[in-house]
């Protein structure tokens, strides 16, 4: 898939589907996508889960996982969640507020978004970060501001 085609493609169309399979096939040709290891595992009107390999793409020093790739989950899980409602054209994180709570070392994660309300030109979408065993680390709060008659490209 060339830069062109990616820029193309209308992700909010494709994450209505509600398929998982579709959309990591589409996701992963972008590049942080890819590159985190990202998979969503759950996706439903208002709700998205997605998946993180411990892996050293992700780690800081002392084989914890990276604020950044947290809160980069954090975003595109949050990010998935508001597609599944959004009527318009696109849409940009407008705000992201994120408090972590414990390090995280035991993979695979988990991150879990749920829509808090959706409204015309925004959506508030809560997000937490989990371990492989269920301890929550990372908790966030997110909006996203809906984006009607233009696309984000370049």
């Amino acid at each position: 898939m060339t830069d062109e085609s990616i820029r193309s493609y209308n992700r909010i169309e494709i994450v209505k589907s509600f398929d998982p399979e579709k959309v990591n096939t589409i996701l992963s040709r972008e590049k942080l996508f890819s590159y985190l290891g990202l998979k969503v595992i759950k996706i439903e009107k208002g709700y998205v889960e997605t998946s993180l390999e411990y892996s050293e793409n992700v780690l800081r020093i002392g084989g914890v996982l990276h604020g950044g790739a947290i809160m980069t989950t954090i975003d595109y899980t949050g990010g998935l969640a508001t597609m599944t409602v959004n009527d318009g054209e696109d849409q940009v994180t407008q705000e992201l507020k994120i408090n972590f709570l414990e390090p995280m070392s035991n993979g695979p994660f988990r991150c879990v978004a749920k829509v808090v309300r959706a409204g015309r030109t925004a959506v508030v979408v809560e997000v937490d970060f989990f371990d492989k065993d269920g301890v929550l680390g990372a908790k966030a709060l997110g909006t996203w501001y809906i984006l009607r008659g233009r696309r984000v490209a370049k």
